[in-house]
C-alpha cells in the first residue's frame, strides 16, 4: 500500500506517517468488525463543498504524488441543486480562458478538452444546456442524458435540416468554418464566441417555433427568416440558428417564411444530451484498467510517460462522479502519472479516502500537462506544472449551485 506525506500547501491535523495501516480486524474486536470494519485507509485533507460534494487533498509518497479529487454524491447534490455544466471560453478574441475564470462562480471546476493551438477549437464533443457547440471527434467524451443518466462514449453525429417539401439536406459540421467543405454547417449563438462572419455560398437563418429548444428533443421546428449568399456577420440570438454551406446547396428550395425542421441525434445515448465534454482516452472500462490510446488515436509515448493529468470517474451505480487531478513535472513534489497509473489509482485506491467509499466504474483522462488545473471556489487548488502558473483552455466542466448561468 502507498505511503502518506504531509502535504506542503496546507496545515492538515498531525498524521502518524508511514505505510497505510488497516483498521484493527482482529477477533478480539469481533464487535467492531460486525459494525463495519472498512479495512485500510488514506488520510485525506476533505472540504465540504454543498451537499454531496467534497474536495479530497491527497498526497503519496509513491510518485511522489499530489493529486485532488471533487467528489460529487449525485442524487443527494441533485437534490440540494447542485449540476454539471460545461463551460466554454468567453469571446475575447482569442478563444481560450483560464480555468479559473470559467470557473469563477462554481463550486469546483477541471479543465475540460484538447484544443487545436491554431483555432483554440476544442477537438472533440461539447454540449452546453442541450446546445451542441462542437460536433464529436472520435473519442470518447463525458456526457450528460437527457435522463440524467452519465456517461463516457465514442459518440457520432447526424443531423440534418429538413425542408418544407420533405427533403434532408444532412449537416455535417458545427461552429467551424464552412469553406473548403462541400458540407453543411450549423451555427448557433456560442459561435459567435469565436467567430464573426460567415463565408459561404448559402445560408439559412432559422428561428426556433418550439419552446425549450434542443433540452428535451432531438427534431426541433423552425421559421425561415433570411436567406443570404457569400458574405455575412454571424448575429444570433439564443433560439436562432444558421444552416450555411457550398455551392451544391444554393439552389434548394428554402425560402423566407418557410417552415423547417431541424434534427441532432448523438447515438449511442436516445433521449438526447444535456450537457457533455470531450476528452480521451477512455482509461476505465467495467472497473478495469483499459488505456485505449491506440482506438482513440493517441501515441503510446502520451499514454506511458508521466504528466500532470485531469480526469474524472463514475462508480458503478451512476451515482457518485470523481473529478481528478495530479500534478506533475515537479521533482520532489509531484511528478506526474502515466494513464496507467492514473487509472490504477482511480480503481484500487479511491474507497480509501472518498466519502462513497467505492472506486471508479468507468474513467476518462481529460487535457493534461500545463494545462491541469482544479478551481475550488474560485482558488486553484493543484500546482500547475508551469512556472508562469495557470495555463488557458478552450473549455471546463464545472460544479454549480444552481442552474444559473456560469
Amino acid at each position: 500500500m502507498p505511503a502518506i506525506r504531509t502535504s506542503l500547501r496546507r496545515p492538515r491535523p498531525v498524521l502518524r506517517h508511514g505505510l497505510l495501516r488497516p483498521l484493527a480486524c482482529t477477533p478480539w474486536v469481533l464487535a467492531a468488525m460486525l459494525a463495519g470494519c472498512k479495512g485500510p485507509t488514506i488520510p485525506a485533507n476533505t472540504e465540504a463543498l454543498a451537499p454531496g460534494v467534497w474536495h479530497h487533498a491527497v498526497d503519496l509518497i509513491d510518485g511522489p504524488w499530489a493529486l485532488h479529487v471533487i467528489e460529487v454524491d449525485l442524487p443527494t447534490a441533485r437534490r440540494a441543486g447542485v449540476r454539471l455544466r460545461s463551460a466554454r471560453a468567453p469571446s475575447d478574441g482569442l478563444g481560450l480562458e483560464k480555468t479559473s475564470v470559467l470557473g469563477s462562480r462554481a463550486l469546483a471546476a477541471i479543465n475540460g478538452d484538447f484544443f487545436y493551438p491554431e483555432t483554440h477549437r476544442p477537438m472533440g464533443l461539447q454540449v452546453r444546456d442541450g446546445e451542441l457547440l462542437v460536433e464529436p471527434l472520435q473519442r470518447s467524451a463525458f456526457a450528460i442524458g437527457g435522463d440524467g443518466g452519465l456517461h463516457i462514449d465514442v459518440f457520432d453525429l447526424d443531423a440534418g435540416l429538413v425542408t418544407a417539401s420533405g427533403r434532408a439536406l444532412p449537416i455535417s459540421h458545427v461552429n467551424r468554418d464552412p469553406r473548403g467543405s462541400a458540407d453543411l454547417t450549423y451555427f448557433n449563438h456560442f459561435a459567435q464566441g469565436w467567430k464573426d462572419t460567415v463565408h459561404a455560398d448559402v445560408g439559412f437563418v432559422l428561428q426556433s417555433l418550439d419552446e425549450g429548444g434542443w433540452r428535451d428533443a432531438d427534431t426541433i421546428r423552425a421559421r425561415v427568416l433570411q436567406v443570404r449568399r457569400h458574405r455575412w456577420p454571424l448575429k444570433l440570438a439564443q433560439d436562432q440558428w444558421l444552416v450555411a454551406g457550398g455551392a451544391d446547396f444554393a439552389n434548394e428550395v428554402v425560402t423566407p417564411g418557410d417552415t423547417v425542421q431541424l434534427f441532432r441525434r448523438l447515438s449511442p445515448i436516445s433521449q438526447g444530451l444535456r450537457e457533455a465534454i470531450g476528452g480521451g482516452p477512455r482509461i476505465v472500462r467495467d472497473g478495469r484498467v483499459s488505456i485505449e490510446h491506440e482506438a482513440e488515436n493517441l501515441s503510446a509515448s502520451f499514454a506511458t510517460d508521466r504528466h500532470p493529468r485531469t480526469a474524472l470517474g463514475v462508480d458503478d451505480k451512476g451515482e457518485a462522479l470523481f473529478l481528478v487531478t495530479v500534478d506533475g513535472r515537479q521533482p520532489g513534489y509531484s511528478v506526474g502519472m502515466s494513464l496507467a497509473e492514473l487509472a490504477d489509482f482511480m480503481t484500487t485506491k479511491m474507497a480509501l479516502f472518498t466519502k462513497a467509499r467505492t472506486n471508479v466504474a468507468q474513467a476518462l483522462n481529460l487535457d493534461g500537462g500545463g494545462q491541469t488545473t482544479m478551481v475550488v471556489r474560485n482558488q486553484v487548488v493543484n500546482r500547475p506544472s508551469d512556472p508562469t502558473g495557470e495555463r488557458t483552455v478552450a473549455n471546463a466542466l464545472l460544479v454549480v449551485n444552481s442552474d444559473d448561468d456560469v
